[in-house]
């Protein structure tokens, strides 16, 4: 798959749920330390996103804002900016109604806190793991948690 046909998959996902008008998704990405320098992060055009580190969990990019669900996502053509022929990527995509949002940005915050936004109850959640081989896209796993059911819309190998 072409970066824009994961971007694509993720557009499609949003638009399937129930009801998105009025709702708006917050993307994280999840990156394996041992892959991807944080300066090769640093480097990316990543107006509206901030670099994150969890320790021990991986490194990876965080959405600043929550986006509205009518703008389509455009973040594995983002990473296209991550120079190397082997990339792991976990993509967890949170879609909830925009009122929900309103908790989740304190002053000293660079990206949302996400737990108001899961404890509300009203947030659905999409789970995709990938990895990226010279250019290549390749899905490995696709669910919307708890269910661990693989998702359809998703090309999995």
């Amino acid at each position: 798959m072409q970066a824009e046909q994961v971007d694509a998959a993720f557009g499609q996902w949003l638009a399937s749920q129930p009801n998105p008008a009025g709702c708006s998704y917050h993307i994280q990405v999840k990156l394996p330390s041992k892959e991807v320098e944080i300066a090769q992060l640093t480097t990316a055009n990543l107006t509206g996103w901030v670099v994150i580190d969890w320790q021990h969990r991986g490194r990876g990019l965080s959405a600043k804002k929550a986006i509205a669900a009518a703008q389509p996502p455009d973040i594995a053509r983002r990473l296209g900016a991550i120079h190397c022929d082997l990339l792991h990527a976990h993509f967890q995509l949170i879609l909830a109604p925009d009122p929900d949002w309103a908790e989740c940005y304190g002053q000293d915050s660079l990206a949302p806190d996400l737990m108001p936004v899961l404890d509300a109850g009203h947030a659905t959640v999409l789970s995709v793991s990938a990895e990226r081989e010279d250019g290549d896209w390749r899905v490995t796993q696709a669910h919307q948690p708890p269910n661990d059911a693989p998702l359809t819309g998703f090309s999995t190998s």
